[in-house]
């Protein structure tokens, strides 16, 4: 998830989302992004993710389920603040879904590369 180059609040919230293409699952061979045209609507009409007790409407789950679809031919989701219902769409079209922290995103990604955080048992699997 990206806002000019950094990671918004809340993922639904994004104006867009990056997306790497690893090779060898070290060095980045390619990267787009992607617009996601319901942020602005989620940081209007649901400006804090709906919790896990709470009820969802059809119009908010539906949301969730179209920003993964923006996503689904990627491996792994990370994002901050997912939060529940987006973390429950995004887990039905990816395999892996991360809560991260709130930085810039090249940089984070970098760093996991690196250091093998997060990546180190998932990049091992194909």
């Amino acid at each position: 998830m990206a806002d000019k180059n950094e990671m918004p609040k809340i993922f639904s919230h994004s104006d867009r989302f990056l997306i790497i293409d690893l090779k060898d699952r070290k060095e980045i061979v390619y990267e787009e992004y992607r617009p996601n045209p319901h942020g602005e609507t989620c940081r209007t009409k649901y400006p804090i993710p709906t919790g896990t007790g709470d009820g969802i409407t059809e119009e908010e789950q539906e949301i969730y389920r179209n920003i993964a679809e923006i996503i689904k031919d990627c491996q792994t989701t990370i994002g901050y603040n997912l939060g529940y219902f987006p973390m429950l769409a995004l887990e039905k079209v990816t395999f892996y879904v991360l809560q991260s922290v709130p930085v810039m995103p090249h940089d984070y990604i970098k760093q996991l590369i690196e250091t093998k955080a997060y990546f180190g048992d998932y990049l091992d699997r194909d």
